[in-house]
């Protein structure tokens, strides 16, 4: 509990960093790493399958911190908005003016045959394998299979994988704020985030991080009074 709170001030430092223009880029470490600490404080709060006193307030931590979680991650996306613009036009300028030139995999097994007219000890199967007793050659005991792959210049390929990272940001954010709401509706939690609620306001998607902040403030306050 008094971990998660003081990972609350690290995330306060880095609202008031993004802020100030001197300080701005270097607001996204300082959430990136505020990530990383209450990812690990709230891996403490995992749920027990006894239904203690104890484990009732570690589930509320374990909530409370997918919010903090699920705001870090989409903050993190929306303070690179213009890179993903700016790598979304780069993909999608090769997907339209250039189309994609696949090659064909060679199968294992099906090399250039032999061009020696030498013939195998075996008799006349041919060198490219020796055959066994079950008829087969030993190049193509297993199946061949084709295959394609797609050749894209190394700028698009970075672009590629920064898109794929920007957008996992995103989809975090939502999945995890869909956990916290699921949660929050259980059956034996839910009287205290309705009282939450009504004190402080419901918390959401768009909540800036100082609202963010006295939720779970007033969440923990609420907590340790139990």
């Amino acid at each position: 509990m008094m971990y998660l709170e003081a990972a609350l001030y690290f995330l306060l430092t880095g609202d008031a960093m993004e802020s100030d223009p001197v300080t701005e880029k270097a607001s996204y470490t300082m959430y990136k790493d505020t990530l990383s600490l209450i990812k690990y404080i709230s891996s403490k709060f995992k749920s027990q399958s006894n239904n203690t006193p104890e484990n009732s307030i570690h589930t509320k931590l374990a909530i409370l911190s997918l919010w903090c979680q699920s705001r870090l991650y989409s903050k993190l996306y929306n303070l690179r908005k213009q890179e993903v613009k700016e790598v979304q036009k780069i993909v999608n300028d090769f997907n339209q003016k250039q189309p994609a030139q696949t090659t064909p995999v060679q199968p294992e097994g099906q090399g250039t045959p032999s061009l020696s007219p030498t013939p195998s000890p075996a008799g006349s199967v041919g060198s490219v394998g020796s055959q066994s007793s079950s008829g087969y050659s030993s190049g193509g005991q297993h199946p061949a299979t084709s295959g394609q792959y797609v050749s894209v210049p190394l700028h698009v390929y970075n672009a590629m994988m920064k898109q794929n990272q920007y957008s996992g940001l995103l989809t975090n954010g939502h999945d995890l704020w869909d956990q916290a709401i699921k949660q929050a509706k259980q059956e034996e939690h839910k009287n205290f985030f309705i009282d939450l609620d009504r004190r402080l306001g419901p918390l959401t998607s768009y909540s800036s991080l100082r609202e963010l902040v006295r939720y779970v403030q007033a969440g923990i306050k609420k907590l340790r009074a139990l």
